[in-house]
C-alpha cells in the first residue's frame, strides 16, 4: 500500500471514518469483485482520495511522516510478558492442534499446561501458539512437560522450516485445487536440499505454500511463493521481502511439484554467482524481475 497521511492516535477513530465513508459514497458498490477500496485509490489517483479524505475528515489530513523500516519481531521461546511472569513460543505446523500418533501430542500436552500451570495459550498470524502468564518458577517444569509430549521447540527446527507456512487446502479446504499443508515438510526438505550447496539454509527466507491463488498463507508477499494452480501443479512467485511488505512477482505458471527443488536450485546458482556482497536471496530476485528470473527457471 501506499503511505499517503498521519493522524494522531486521539484522531484514529476520526480518520477511519473519514476512510470509510468516503468508500461508501465513492466506492462500486454495484460489482462484488469490483468493490474494494484499492480500486478507489488505483482509478481515482492519490489526490483525488487525499481530497476527498479532508471532506469528510473535516480538514485536509496531515502529510505522511517516516516510517522506519518494519521488524520481524520473533516470539519462539522465552520472553518476559511485562507483569512478571513469561510467555513460550512454539512453532505449530500449520496451526494444527491434535495428537500425532508416533509423534507430538499437541493437545494432551496443551490440556495438561493449561490445567497444571495455568498457561494461556495466544495463537498467533504465523501459524505458531504462545503459551501465557507462566510463572517464572514453572519455566523449567513447562519446558518438562512438553518434552515429555514430543512437542517441537522452535531451536529444534532448521531456519527455512521455522518460517515456512502452508495453508490447510485439500481435504479441509473446498476451494484447494491441490496440496499445501500435507506436503509442506516434503517439499521444504526439498527446497532445503536445494538450498546446501550455496549455504542458503542458513538465511531467514519465508517460503508460503497454498492450495489455490486465494493465498491464505499470504504467498504473494513471501520470498518464495508456491500457489496451486491444478492438482500436482504450483505457480512459482519470488522476490516478495522477510517482513511481508513487498509483493513478488510470478515467475512460473504452472510447475510440477517434483520439478520445484531443481528449479529453485537454478535460481539460488544463479544468486550465488549474480548477488551484490550482502545482497539478500530476495532482493536479488526483485532487481533481476520476473522475465530474467524466468530464464534462469528454464535455462
Amino acid at each position: 500500500a501506499t503511505t499517503l497521511v498521519f493522524v494522531e492516535p486521539e484522531n484514529l477513530v476520526r480518520g477511519v471514518k473519514a476512510v470509510v465513508t468516503m468508500q461508501r459514497d465513492n466506492g462500486d458498490r454495484t460489482d462484488r469483485k469490483h468493490a474494494r477500496l484499492k480500486y478507489l485509490v488505483q482509478e481515482k489517483g492519490e489526490a483525488w482520495i487525499l481530497e476527498k479524505l479532508a471532506e469528510h475528515y473535516g480538514e485536509p489530513m496531515q502529510p505522511a511522516r517516516p516510517m522506519p523500516a518494519f521488524v520481524v519481531v520473533d516470539h519462539m521461546g522465552w520472553h518476559e510478558q511485562g507483569d512478571g511472569k513469561w510467555y513460550f513460543g512454539l512453532p505449530l505446523s500449520s496451526g494444527r492442534i491434535k495428537d500425532v500418533p508416533g509423534g507430538a501430542q499437541w493437545r494432551t500436552a496443551l490440556r495438561e499446561a493449561a490445567q497444571q500451570f495455568g498457561v494461556d495459550p495466544v495463537l498467533t498470524p504465523n501459524q505458531d501458539i504462545l503459551l501465557t502468564n507462566i510463572a517464572p518458577a514453572d519455566r523449567t517444569k513447562v519446558e518438562t512437560l512438553l518434552r515429555q509430549y514430543q512437542v517441537p521447540f522452535a531451536s529444534d527446527q532448521s531456519v527455512v522450516s521455522r518460517w515456512a507456512m502452508a495453508c490447510p487446502a485439500l481435504p479441509t479446504c473446498g476451494l484447494a485445487l491441490t496440496e499445501a499443508e500435507r506436503v509442506k515438510e516434503p517439499m521444504i526438505a526439498s527446497i532445503e536440499a536445494a538450498m546446501q550447496p550455496y549455504s542458503l539454509q542458513h538465511q531467514n527466507i519465508s517460503i508460503r505454500i497454498t492450495g489455490c491463488p486465494n493465498g491464505c498463507a499470504r504467498p504473494y508477499a513471501g520470498e518464495i511463493g508456491l500457489v496451486g494452480r491444478m492438482p500436482g501443479f504450483y505457480a512459482l512467485y519470488l522476490g516478495g521481502d522477510f517482513e511481508g511488505t513487498r509483493l513478488n512477482v510470478k515467475v512460473l505458471d504452472k510447475l510440477a511439484e517434483d520439478k520445484i527443488a531443481p528449479t529453485l536450485g537454478k535460481v539460488f546458482a544463479a544468486y550465488d554467482k549474480g548477488k551484490n556482497n550482502e545482497e539478500r536471496f530476495a532482493d536479488f530476485c526483485q532487481r533481476l524481475g520476473a522475465e530474467a528470473l524466468k530464464v534462469v527457471c528454464e535455462g
